[in-house]
């Protein structure tokens, strides 16, 4: 869940507790009043009974993961706990600049206007050429990145620049994007990392480029992705254009701090979760389009790589396969600590019945010390 600015940074984790009821199992209450010292015990249940509210249907339970995501997820748990902190952050180091080789950038080189930094390049392999009518150019600073299931599951991109938010919503529409992942604010640290491209106010109208090539963008409303995810506002834009219209859900994560991690280890996967119905790209931006957007698309992408069955026991040829289709993803130490970090919760607390065993006496030491050993590594970061 999201965490106030007032709120405490991570604590480490309990030692293991006995096994939990299923997810959506709740203990049976006897209606009886069983223990308490009254007279009239089965008038008072029938009263209970008769004037209580109907009770909330139960939460479905968590399903199993597949046998096959069982048989990666234990080794994968089992190498990050004996590779610790520190050697994981030596790991991302001897990978930092790592760049495919033969990689080019002949279009990110022709259109440096369009570009909001000059050292992030845009490969030329799996970049989105733009297609809409009314553009002056083809380009964007934008990548596909696909998965094990989805060859252009994610398009990676830079925030849109005052002259290129008709080109971000052209691809938008072009690709059929129905959700977009926004991982910054317009104005940190006093520095523009991305520029307003949708309207603010409900009912508002925006409108990029010219007629007959116009793209209008209406703010239809919006609300908090959840109770617990105070952090993340889920607002819905209407898109209209010459040839038609549609829906978009934009998802803004407020509170991670550029080349740093978030203070909370669950919400990447609540806001990845909130996505997974989508048949088409997601659309995940911060400034640069690589550091946040990388490590939140690197989740996702080691995740469904352990849901197919797939080895991900070398994080580092991860990252390589993730950089060769989006360059300089997952910016520093921190970051990489974090994908880490995340999967570690995602698996030993919400996953818990099914991963559990995995907390040995010996594991769960290892795994108190790994939590306060990455808390001093990114704190204040």
């Amino acid at each position: 869940m999201c965490i106030s600015k007032k709120a405490k940074k991570e604590t480490t984790p309990a030692a293991p507790a006995p096994p939990t009821p299923s997810p959506g199992l709740t203990p049976s209450v006897d209606p009886s009043g069983k223990g308490k010292s009254t007279k009239n015990k089965k008038s008072v249940a029938k009263s209970v009974a008769k004037d209580a509210a109907p009770a909330a249907p139960a939460a479905p339970a968590a399903p199993k993961p597949p046998a096959k995501a069982m048989i990666v997820v234990k080794p994968w748990v089992q190498r990050t706990l004996d590779t610790g902190v520190a050697n994981l952050v030596e790991e991302f180091r001897g990978l930092a600049k790592w760049t495919p080789e033969g990689m080019t950038t002949e279009a990110f080189a022709a259109n440096k206007e369009k570009n909001r930094y000059q050292d992030v390049p845009c490969q030329d392999k799996g970049r989105i050429v733009l297609k809409f009518p009314g553009l002056a150019s083809d380009y964007i600073h934008a990548n596909y990145l696909g998965t094990a299931h989805n060859p252009k599951r994610f398009i990676c991109a830079q925030g849109p620049l005052e002259g290129t938010q008709h080109s971000f919503w052209a691809m938008a529409i072009q690709e059929k994007v129905e959700c977009i992942i926004m991982l910054c604010n317009c104005i940190e640290m006093g520095k523009f990392k991305c520029h307003q491209y949708w309207p603010l106010e409900k009912d508002q109208k925006m409108s990029f480029g010219e007629a007959p090539n116009q793209i209008h963008v209406t703010k239809i409303d919006e609300k908090k992705m959840s109770p617990e995810e105070q952090c993340i506002n889920v607002t819905t834009l209407k898109l209209e254009w010459a040839d038609g219209n549609k829906t978009v859900q934009h998802l803004q994560w407020e509170n991670w701090p550029d080349r740093g991690v978030p203070q909370t280890n669950l919400t990447a996967i609540n806001l990845l979760s909130a996505t997974r119905g989508n048949q088409f790209p997601i659309l995940v931006h911060c400034s640069a389009g690589i550091g946040r957007t990388g490590t939140i698309v690197a989740i996702a992408y080691v995740q469904d790589k352990m849901m197919a069955g797939e080895d991900c026991m070398a994080m580092n040829e991860l990252l390589k396969e993730l950089r060769s289709q989006r360059p300089w993803s997952i910016q520093n130490e921190f970051q990489y600590l974090y994908l880490h970090r995340v999967l570690l919760a995602y698996f030993l607390e919400r996953h818990k019945s099914s991963y559990g065993e995995l907390l040995s006496a010996e594991n769960a030491t290892k795994y108190t010390k790994w939590v306060e050993d990455y808390v001093k590594a990114t704190s204040g970061k």
